[in-house]
């Protein structure tokens, strides 16, 4: 399976595996969105293989996706 090519937002880009956990954790992202950050940023599954996953558009996880980083981004801040 090809890996997801991801550009992080400059709060999110320098943190640990560890940490990115830990943010993802922290965000209370809910469990579906939770669960595409994790396969996104962690694990690294491109959106096209979480949409078919999740059975919905790729355009519906690119703009999920957005929303999360942008909250990862704001949690990442304060515990950062």
């Amino acid at each position: 399976m090809p890996k997801a090519r991801n550009k992080l937002p400059p709060e999110l880009a320098g943190l640990l595996r560890s940490d990115l956990e830990r943010v993802i954790t922290e965000a209370n992202l809910g469990k579906e969105d939770t669960g595409i950050a994790t396969k996104y940023l962690i694990e690294q599954i491109p959106q096209i293989d979480i949409a078919e996953e999740l059975d919905v558009d790729r355009s519906t996880i690119s703009m999920r996706v957005k929303g999360i980083l942008h909250k990862l981004s704001e949690t990442a801040r304060k515990i950062t």
